[in-house]
């Protein structure tokens, strides 16, 4: 499954973002039509935005990570061509393989809740955003392993992809980050704003913000306070 969302989206007004939706499904198609992936059986809901695709089992593996990445920075640098910075089409995509449930009001399970976690994650956002590319794409670590480090996409180098730890709400696990040639996605330090940051807590080694211990009393009239201790002991 994928998904992929579109970078700037709401604080574009309407003919933007008309351009945008319209610009998405355009690059979205070509890119799997070259990469030989039939969008016709590919199970979509769109968001405005952005798109979740399940995929079929038959599908090709190695072309959906190797040549479908590719083929889709080609044709956002195409359609993108010497636009003002502020009006290029910029995405992000992940792709994971999980459980999806049909059911009432689309796909439930772990596979959607985590390929939409990978997609929004601070890794892939600070990726797009440092690199300056039109595409920054994020694999999970199954994907990773079973299609790329062994050889399955053959037009992808596993040591063009870097090993980051995603960690968004319950979701904790390791991903691999990829960004077009002409970029090297190994030189990016990938600073997370700190509103963006996990909080830090006693049991992942971070230490909790200290307490204060200054105490403020106030009293509105007058108090017998021989041999009392207001506040709390040290």
């Amino acid at each position: 499954m994928i998904s992929v969302d579109a970078m700037g989206y709401g604080s574009g007004d309407d003919q933007r973002q008309s351009d945008v939706q319209t610009g998405l499904l355009d690059v979205l198609n070509q890119a799997a039509a070259s990469a030989g992936l039939d969008r016709d059986n590919w199970e979509r809901q769109g968001a405005g935005d952005g798109e979740f695709s399940v995929l079929l089992p038959q599908t090709a593996e190695g072309r959906l990570v190797g040549d479908f990445p590719r083929y889709l920075a080609a044709f956002l640098n195409r359609r993108n061509g010497n636009a003002p910075w502020e009006n290029r089409l910029r995405l992000r995509l992940a792709i994971h393989y999980g459980t999806a449930i049909a059911d009432v009001n689309g796909r439930s399970g772990q596979g959607p809740v985590e390929v939409a976690r990978l997609c929004d994650s601070p890794p892939l956002r600070a990726a797009l955003k440092e690199s300056e590319a039109d595409l920054a794409v994020m694999l999970s670590d199954r994907i990773f392993t079973d299609i790329v480090r062994h050889g399955h996409a053959l037009s992808v180098d596993p040591k063009d992809f870097r090993e980051v730890k995603v960690q968004v709400k319950e979701f904790s696990e390791r991903a691999w980050l990829w960004i077009p040639r002409g970029r090297t996605i190994h030189s990016l330090t990938l600073a997370i704003p700190p509103d963006e940051a996990p909080a830090p807590t006693a049991r992942s080694g971070g230490s909790l913000p200290k307490q204060s211990a200054s105490v403020h009393n106030e009293f509105h009239e007058r108090v017998d306070a021989r041999g009392a201790n207001f506040g709390f002991g040290g």
